[in-house]
């Protein structure tokens, strides 16, 4: 019984010194004022789409939020191929917080022809300073003129291409689903004229990934019916292209990470002369 006494005798005087030697509560560092936030905006001076961001903050990880996507790096390199204006945020992380610096805001006027060279441009838009206008695979007597059906099924590992005949359950209607047109002319332009659903209408601008066949479009979306389309949580994110020529192109929308609807495009002078 003594041998347990002095046991938590020790226990409790163990406790008295940890509890002194703890701090009731931690603060944080002062946070850096604005005006100690230091970075640089350079353009290329033989090419002014390109340009280099530094970060000039000792001791603290930079955030970067550009037009082309974020960052963490110190030094960072980004090309904005097309002219308009545009603003970049740069924030800096330290013991004391997180301290955002006023935007930096820039105008550029040309379009970076190098950057929109791969023919994956040129199938989408007809090339610099042109246009290229495409239509949903399907007509209001529920034909398709190149693929089997308007859409495809797909997930991780498995697809089904089935005959639009054959997915009356879908309750996609066959129609006139209208038009949408990416073009190159000053700018990469996007304009979706649906007349099934006007309400899908719009026009924005897109941006094309050739290095991961990706797509996305910002202020309107790409065709699509409402019965399975709706199902897709977010049109505005970044599609993948299944698929890409002069005359035919699929587009990745997924309802979840192993739920896809493939949707199937062609030009409009395809569809016109077939």
């Amino acid at each position: 019984m003594n041998k347990i006494l002095k046991l938590f005798s020790r226990l409790a005087l163990v406790s008295i010194v940890f509890a002194a030697c703890t701090p009731d509560e931690y603060e944080l560092q002062a946070p850096l004022a604005k005006s100690e936030v230091k970075f640089s905006v350079t353009a290329d001076p033989q090419n002014p789409n390109k340009l280099y961001l530094k970060s000039e903050t000792p001791n603290a990880q930079p955030y970067w939020v550009t037009p082309v996507g974020t960052s963490i790096k110190l030094n960072e390199t980004i090309v904005i191929p097309f002219g308009g204006d545009y603003t970049i945020t740069y924030s800096v992380e330290t013991a004391g917080g997180i301290v955002t610096a006023d935007p930096y805001t820039f105008t550029i006027t040309t379009v970076d022809e190098d950057y929109v060279s791969d023919p994956m441009w040129t199938y989408l838009t007809g090339g610099i300073g042109q246009s290229k206008t495409w239509v949903m695979d399907l007509d209001a007597n529920g034909v398709s003129k190149y693929f089997t059906s308007p859409f495809y099924f797909g997930g991780t590992g498995w697809e089904w291409d089935p005959n639009f005949s054959d997915i009356g359950w879908s309750g996609v209607s066959a129609g006139d689903y209208g038009t949408m047109t990416f073009d190159l002319i000053g700018n990469a332009n996007f304009t979706c004229d649906n007349k099934m659903f006007p309400d899908l209408s719009g026009t924005g601008k897109f941006m094309l990934y050739p290095g991961t066949s990706e797509l996305i479009t910002y202020g309107a979306q790409v065709i699509h019916d409402k019965a399975q389309g709706g199902g897709v949580a977010n049109w505005n994110a970044r599609m993948t292209i299944k698929s890409l020529d002069a005359d035919h192109m699929q587009l990745i929308a997924k309802k979840d990470p192993n739920n896809w609807l493939i949707y199937n495009y062609i030009t409009k002078d395809y569809y016109d002369s077939h």
